[in-house]
Formats: structure tokens, sequence, C-alpha cells
């Protein structure tokens, strides 16, 4: 069954604090996670979408800005890229990123919004989700947490054990069902998405 955020706190044992829509500053200075999602409301999951808006013009960005990206080896075409990131996309869920801030939800948060496509920091984690088209669009819900890791993983891993056979069959990588953007695991473990390069080098 799809997620909702309220759902998946519950289950990491965290009280929702509330949401903002993507690009507003969070009213949380404390350490905390938070969850970027297609759907406004935190209990609901009605907000799917059959295929991921991937924006050309953003992935073409991306690949202006980092010549030294490939995919499986090779340097893709705009296509081959968006494609690539839509293999990651699981039609039924509106969960998308889910995140941690071990000092500032509202410090990090504000980091994942101005960090470029395709540079290395401040936060380049989760940076699938810079090539979509309806970016502008997204809610970014959080919640306090005394211990951000555990809770992120507990967070991931009940997402995990939400995505039925017919999405996890959908991905381009079926051993990783993490939300879109979530490029590792609750253990550990990377999304095979074939993508180098993809950020300025260290």
């Amino acid at each position: 069954m799809p997620s909702t955020v309220t759902g998946l706190l519950t289950v990491a044992g965290l009280e929702y604090a509330g949401s903002v829509r993507w690009g507003t500053p969070l009213p949380a200075p404390h350490p905390g996670v938070y969850l970027v999602t297609l759907d406004e409301s935190p209990i609901t999951c009605d907000a799917g979408l059959a295929r991921a808006p991937i924006s050309e013009a953003r992935v073409a960005e991306l690949l202006g800005v980092r010549p030294e990206l490939r995919l499986d080896a090779s340097r893709p075409t705009v296509a081959m890229l968006a494609d690539r990131l839509a293999g990651s996309w699981l039609s039924d869920e509106t969960v998308l990123y889910i995140g941690l801030a071990g000092t500032s939800v509202r410090r990090r948060v504000h980091q994942y919004y101005s960090t470029p496509l395709g540079a290395r920091s401040p936060h380049a984690g989760g940076w699938f989700l810079k090539t979509l088209a309806d970016l502008d669009e997204l809610t970014v819900h959080y919640a306090a947490a005394a211990d951000t890791a555990d809770a992120e993983r507990a967070l991931l891993q009940a997402f995990v054990d939400g995505v039925n056979n017919t999405g996890r069959k959908e991905l381009y990588d079926p051993a990783c069902p993490y939300p879109f953007a979530n490029l590792v695991g609750p253990t550990g473990v990377r999304k095979a998405h074939g993508i180098t390069g993809a950020r300025e080098p260290r």
C-alpha cells in the first residue's frame, strides 16, 4: 500500500510537526527528519503520477554543467538520461525523498533548496529531485527527532516495506525500492542507477 507521511512517521515513533511548499523556509531550528512529497496532506497518498515528470530542460542543464557525467560508462543523450532517472519512479507513491538534519531541519532543507543541480555541496544528496518539472509544487513535511540517523533509517525501511511487487517491477533496480530521490537505502545499499559524474568532482 502506498505510504503516507503520517503513516511512516508513526512507524518510526515520530510526531508530525508541519509542512511548507518547496522553496519556503521551515520554522524548525531543531534536529529532525523531512519528507518531500507530491501530496500536500500528510495523511493522503492520492497524488501519485503514472509517469515521472522529468524536465528535459533540467536534464540538459545537468549534462551541460557536468561534461564528465556518464550513464553505464558512456555519455548519454538527454532522452537516455531522462529515461534512466524515470526508472526510479514508483507510480503509486507520493513520498519522493526522505532526509535527516542532524542540527537544524530549517538549515538543512534550505541547503537542499539552494544547491544547484550538478553541484556537490552544500546538499547534493537527493539530486534526482532537482530534475523534476514540477519541483516548485512539491511539499516538504517535517518532524523533530532526537536520533536523526535512526529515524531516517526507520522511515526508509517503512517505505521499502510498503512498496508492493507491482511497484518494484516498475523500477530499473527492483532490489532497491527507495523513494525516487533517495540513492541509499536503510541498510546502506546504493541504488543501481548506472549514473556517474553527476556531481562536481571532489
